[in-house]
């Protein structure tokens, strides 16, 4: 097992037990530019999310200690992880996370399984779990207030190769998500 083991104190609270953590797909650096051509075309008033924070989430977890994250990985290790495709080809606002995003919806059988699966890890784990149907999106920008209109966009279609457990955690320069471990999509 291969992850970080290192303390972050932020706001004066130190989560030396835990870590905020994620499963999810990085992009490619095309990908990036595509997503980045999106938010120069976004409102000024939003916070975009910067490019090195890209990505399309699986199953956010919450905190989760050093031995769940340990047992965590040991279940995805043992999760099937196939390929799958998906098309996002919607903007979208979400009101009560103030976001904007770039969604699709999740048809391809082998997403909804792996998305499934994560779900199912983090019910047996203890550790947060969604409320809602599994929703693929890229969140563009923070901070949004309203939907927008007249953006110019192509569909992004992603076929990823690898699973990501990201943490998330409040960096000098803002938001950072290092990847704690990878799993190849098979």
């Amino acid at each position: 097992m291969w992850y970080r083991l290192m303390t972050n104190c932020t706001r004066n609270i130190c989560t030396a037990a835990g870590k905020r953590v994620f499963l999810g797909f990085a992009l490619t650096t095309e990908q990036t530019k595509q997503i980045e051509a999106i938010q120069s075309q976004l409102p000024e008033n939003v916070r975009l999310v910067p490019s090195q924070n890209l990505h399309m989430t699986l199953a956010f977890f919450g905190y989760a200690s050093n031995e769940t994250i340990d047992a965590l990985i040991n279940n995805i290790d043992a999760m099937s992880k196939p390929h799958f495709t998906v098309h996002l080809d919607c903007i979208a606002h979400w009101k009560k996370p103030k976001i904007l995003c770039l969604k699709g919806t999740a048809s391809d059988p082998n997403l909804l399984s792996i998305a499934n699966d994560s779900q199912t890890i983090a019910q047996k784990l203890k550790l947060h779990q969604s409320e809602y149907h599994y929703n693929p999106h890229i969140t563009l920008s923070r901070k949004a207030k309203e939907a927008v209109d007249g953006i110019c966009y192509t569909a992004l279609t992603l076929q990823p190769n690898a699973l990501h457990l990201f943490e998330s955690f409040a960096g000098k320069d803002g938001v950072e998500y290092p990847i704690l471990h990878s799993w190849h999509l098979t």
